[in-house]
């Protein structure tokens, strides 16, 4: 069997990464599909092999319906007489390396009250040019609804910068709009938060440093605008201007719109973006403030003057009720 990286296999299909979510979806629309699970975005489908390995279902996973499938998994069938042990892993891995050689990492994990189906007793990695494959073998036999399963295999598109290429430079389009009118804004209102807000960029807790988003340019942008929508580079006279700790509130010359700016991320407050303030009290945490701008995030210590007053300022200048809600930091 021949092992192509540029593409994912799916009941007889090589499907392209690169294919979104929406895409993908249109292309297996005959195929038996199952209730899709709870956070991103995604499509189940029946499957009975991958890799010439036993199977009963494949889950497509996007950041966005229109954004690129980034990660696919396969529920592996449990064979008979399955007993949840590491040992048993030989069954998919030795198949595994036979096509992609050998792992670049492998291990049991045999941790005391680690059994039973909810837990993972045995972990594998392989690395397929830009796509990340992970065998995980479970303490059990998991029900699902495509039937009982033993092991999962696990597809991870990492080549992010292509990924995102499509978004990037309609997000570049509206933050160079952005820095050619930031000049001529009046001076911001500026709110100094207790908490460092660190700019957006996705972890990568499998790779050797976990927040390669964090230092290089390019790839927090493009993380930006593949896992995030509405959020933009700030213009640099801002920049400049602000500190870690600080936001700006500031009228959007030539528009009817603000924008909130941290350092490095610029949000617009345009009719529908959502807006909520939340208030965790101290109970088991210390609490905290947390305010929401469509996809920009701010967070601050719990009591600190500078978040509701950023909500209350977004009130008095384009007239829309920041909603608040109050919860405990459990």
């Amino acid at each position: 069997m021949l092992i192509d990286s540029t593409t994912y296999p799916l009941n007889g299909l090589a499907l392209p990464w690169g294919l979104t979510l929406a895409e993908a979806t249109a292309r297996l629309q005959a195929q038996p599909q199952l209730p899709p699970f709870g956070g991103w975005p995604n499509l189940r489908v029946a499957c009975r092999s991958v890799f010439g390995l036993a199977a009963t279902e494949a889950n497509l996973r996007a950041p966005a319906l229109h954004k690129p499938v980034l990660q696919v998994s396969y529920e592996l069938a449990a064979p008979p007489q399955f007993r949840g042990q590491p040992r048993e892993a030989a069954q998919w891995q030795q198949p595994l390396t036979d096509l992609l050689g050998t792992p670049a990492e492998a291990q049991a994990h045999t941790e005391p009250g680690r059994t039973g189906w909810s837990h993972v007793v045995y972990t594998a990695r392989w690395q397929m040019g830009l796509v990340q494959v992970g065998l995980s073998v479970f303490g059990g036999v998991r029900p699902q609804a495509g039937g009982p399963v033993a092991a999962g295999l696990y597809l991870h598109w990492q080549d992010e910068l292509t990924a995102a290429q499509p978004f990037l430079a309609a997000a570049e389009a509206e933050a160079a709009a952005l820095e050619a009118v930031a000049g001529q804004a009046a001076a911001p209102l500026v709110f100094q938060l207790q908490h460092r807000q660190t700019p957006y960029h996705q972890p990568r807790y499998d790779a050797p440093t976990p927040d390669p988003g964090r230092e290089a340019t390019r790839l927090r942008q493009a993380h930006r605008a593949l896992y995030r929508e509405g959020l933009y580079e700030t213009p640099t006279r801002l920049q400049a201007q602000l500190s870690s700790y600080e936001v700006a509130l500031w009228a959007v010359p030539g528009r009817a719109a603000w924008a909130v700016s941290t350092q490095l991320d610029t949000v617009l407050l345009i009719p529908d973006t959502p807006l909520e303030l939340v208030v965790l009290h101290p109970a088991k945490g210390g609490g905290n403030h947390q305010l929401r701008l469509g996809d920009l995030s701010l967070g601050d210590e719990y009591g600190a003057a500078a978040l509701p007053a950023l909500a209350a300022a977004i009130t008095q200048h384009t007239g829309r009720p920041v909603p608040r809600v109050d919860d405990n930091d459990c």
